[in-house]
Order: structure tokens, then sequence, then C-alpha cells
């Protein structure tokens, strides 16, 4: 019997030996900590199963004490650890205000052309070419061409605010050649070209016959001021164009502008003359820089007088005066109360303004001179624009010998004198009112101006050189 016990007992020994073998071997399984590869493959399982269930790896269910310790939180990655659906939220980082800016500094001052809305409003497209031809009927001396309405203008291409035309006061294309040339450049040089003839006001050129001496003066607006330029050159006729550069007065103007100007002045009259004279100034010092074309003109004109129908006037001695001065210019008597020379002068800024002279001088040394705007409407001739008076000739600025010769009697008899009429090809009629006298009515009469016109050089780049 014993023997049989202590067999017994042998084998329940063996059997609890066992059963704690096993429990042993489990506990070591659930708290040795987990080795790298085995870190690396629950995360990836943890990762993919989130991704389908919202869970991660369940423990045991037959062993309540079979629980997972946490994990710790992958570092979000795009390529390796993706971020979990719902990730923590970050804290915002903190920003700071930024630093109240320090008094603005004044830039230094400059003498380039500031940027300002240019005073003409718009400009023309250059016309195409081969749309300016004149119909060759057409007739320089013609005074009915004054207000012929059907005939093409050459215009510098500006406009003003009320819809009128800059023109040109010749028959050729050279402004329209000048215009074309302008359009080829970029589109920023074009833009400061533009600009810089904008701000041009007014222009003159004067050359001393006997040397060939030229002054240019240009009045220009520099935001709220206008500045005086003055450049002087030689007007050489025939050849390549000759240089000119800025001089401290010219004109009887003071240069008060600062910034640097220079160029170029080319005869272009086809005889070798220089009624016709192209003017090509670069203002403002590299890169602000800026090219103004100019085109002056100084030419004898021929005249038509509209006078009154011989009852529709006045006795007014004055008025009656003048009618002599015009009646015996037509019949040509050898009196010297007549026309000795008479003159029509322009100034033309390419893509810009442009204005006119015209002037009448007796043999007896009385003068009429009046100038203005040479404007036109686009399509017609009919303006009515106020001139202003001259009172002196440009001649006597040159020559000392006649500055005292020249009488302004006629001029000071007429009230108001107006720009009636521009065909934009050289003819402009401007209407006379005589001032108020007595008990005389303000007798009127008008006078078409049409300029003698010389063939050019051709219009090309090497002859504008």
């Amino acid at each position: 019997m014993l023997p049989m016990l202590h067999k017994h007992a042998v084998i329940t020994a063996a059997l609890l030996a066992s059963l704690s073998l096993t429990a042993c071997g489990k506990k070591k399984d659930v708290l040795a900590p987990p080795t790298e590869q085995q870190t690396a493959q629950k995360t990836g399982a943890e990762s993919e199963t989130s991704n389908t269930n919202g869970q991660g790896d369940l423990p045991d269910p037959s062993n309540p004490n079979d629980t997972l310790p946490p994990l710790p939180e992958p570092i979000p990655d795009s390529k390796t650890n993706p971020p979990k659906a719902n990730p923590p939220k970050a804290t915002p980082p903190k920003t700071t205000p930024p630093a109240k800016p320090s008094t603005p500094v004044p830039p230094p001052p400059t003498t380039e052309l500031p940027k300002q809305t240019p005073p003409v409003v718009s400009t023309l497209p250059a016309p195409a070419p081969g749309t300016n031809r004149l119909p060759s009927d057409y007739r320089t001396n013609d005074a009915a061409n004054a207000t012929n309405d059907a005939l093409s203008k050459r215009m510098t291409g500006a406009v003003t605010e009320d819809g009128l035309v800059y023109t040109s006061s010749s028959t050729d294309d050279l402004l329209t050649f000048l215009r074309a040339r302008n359009e080829k450049v970029g589109a920023e040089s074009r833009r400061a070209n533009l600009a810089a003839a904008a701000s041009v006001l007014s222009a003159k050129m004067s050359v001393d016959g006997l040397s060939g001496d030229a002054v240019v003066t240009l009045k220009i607006q520099e935001g709220a001021d206008v500045k005086v330029y003055n450049v002087a050159g030689s007007s050489t006729n025939g050849g390549s164009a000759s240089p000119v550069k800025s001089v401290r007065a010219g004109n009887d103007e003071r240069t008060t502008g600062a910034r640097a100007l220079s160029g170029t002045l080319k005869c272009m009259d086809l005889d070798g003359g220089c009624e016709t004279t192209f003017v090509r100034l670069q203002i403002g010092t590299s890169p602000n820089t800026a090219i103004i074309n100019l085109v002056f003109r100084n030419s004898a004109a021929d005249l038509y007088f509209h006078l009154p129908a011989q009852n529709a006037h006045s006795d007014n001695p004055e008025f009656l005066l003048l009618q002599e001065f015009a009646v015996s210019t037509i019949q040509r008597l050898n009196v010297s109360n007549k026309v000795k020379t008479s003159k029509i002068s322009s100034w033309e800024v390419v893509n810009g303004r442009s204005g006119f002279m015209v002037s009448l001088k007796g043999v007896n040394q009385e003068l009429l001179a009046f100038a203005g705007p040479l404007l036109a409407p686009e399509a017609g001739t009919g303006v009515n624009i106020n001139l202003s008076r001259i009172a002196k000739d440009q001649e006597d600025t040159l020559d000392l010998i006649s500055l005292n010769n020249t009488k302004l009697n006629y001029a000071n008899y007429i009230g108001d004198a107006r720009l009636i009429a521009n065909n934009g090809l050289g003819q402009v009629r401007i209407a006379l009112k005589m001032r108020k006298r007595g008990n005389y009515a303000q007798d009127q009469f008008a006078i078409t101006f049409m300029r003698r016109i010389k063939p050019l050089v051709d219009l090309t780049d090497d002859n504008l050189k």
C-alpha cells in the first residue's frame, strides 16, 4: 500500500512542477521588455489596426492578467510613420508682435523726372503706312483747303482733355515716321518717352543767320513746377546731325532745370536748308532716361485776306488803315503800307504738344504776330482758340541794328485774335477783331496763312542720324 501511495505522490509532484513551469513561461512573455524588432512590428501593427477599426492590439481574453503596456506615440512622418487619424492638437507657437517701425528716412533728392500723370490725356496710335496720302490735286496755296474737312491731318499723337488733337503744320510724314519708330522700342522705354513728351509745355528754337548757332529752349512740367532747359549747337546745312549740349541761358530764358539734357540737331530740307529741323534730346541719367523728339519749322507763308464787304464795315480809321494794309499787299502796290514778309513757324513734340506763330511785317516796320497751340478737331478743321500777341519779331532778337525798328501800332489796334481753322497740313486761319473805340463797331476780318513747303530728305533711320 505504501509503495502505491508513494507512486501517486511522485506523479502529483511531477504534474505540479509542469504546471509551474508553464505559468512561469507565460509571465516571462508578458513582462519581458520587447525587443526592437518586436517594437517595430507592434508599432506597424497598431497603426494598421487603428486605420481599420479604431483599436490597438487586443489582449488575450482567456487571461485577465494579459494586458499590454502603453506604447510610445510614433513620430508622425509622411513616409515611415504616418500620423494617427486624430492627432493631439498642437499648441500654437507664441507670436511676438512686430516691432514698431522707426521714423521713415526720406529718400535722397533726385533730379530725375518724377512719375506723374501726363498733362496730355492720351496719345493716338501711329497711323498705318500709306494712310496719310494727300489727293493729287491738293494745293498748298489754296486757301479753301484750310476748311476742307476731307483732308487727312498730320498729327503729333497727343490729345487734349476736350478731345482736340495737336497737329503738325506741314504735309510731310516726318511726325508719322517718328511716332512709328517710338512704337518699336521696349514697353518701359516707350512709357518713359511718352511721359517725357507729355511733360513738354512749350519749345522754341532760334538760329543766328550769320554763324548758324542754334539755341533750343524747353519748358518742362516737373511735378508742380515748370523748369526751363536750354541746349545749344550748330545748325549745319546738310550732312549728319550736329550735337547739342546744355547751356545756362538762351532765348531770353535762364536754365532752371537740374537734369542732364543732350542730343542732336538735324536739318531736314532736301536742298540742304534748315526750314525743317529735327531735334532729338535725351533727358535724365541712366537708368532713368527718356527721349524727346521735336520738329521745328520756320517758313515763308502765302496769305489770303478775308475782308468784309465794302458796305459791311464801319468807318473806324484804325480798321481802314489795316484794310489798306491788306489791299495794298494784294495789289502789290509800291507803297510802304503793305506786307513785306509773312511767316509761319511751329514747334511739334512727337506724341506731345505743338504750337505755332504767324507774323506779318510791313515795309513800314509794323508787326502783326500771334501765337498759340496748334490744335484741331479730330474730324474737321474748325476751332475757336484764343491767341496771344507777340511784341517782337524773332529776327529782331538776333539783329541789334533792327531791334528798335519794329512798330506795334497795328498790333495795338487788334482787340482779339483767335484761331478758327487748322487743317493740320500747314494752313491756319485766324480771325482778328478790332478793339473797342468810341461808337465804332468792332470790325472783323480773317487771314489764312499757308506754308510754302519744301521737300524733305528720305525718311530713313540713316538720314536722321
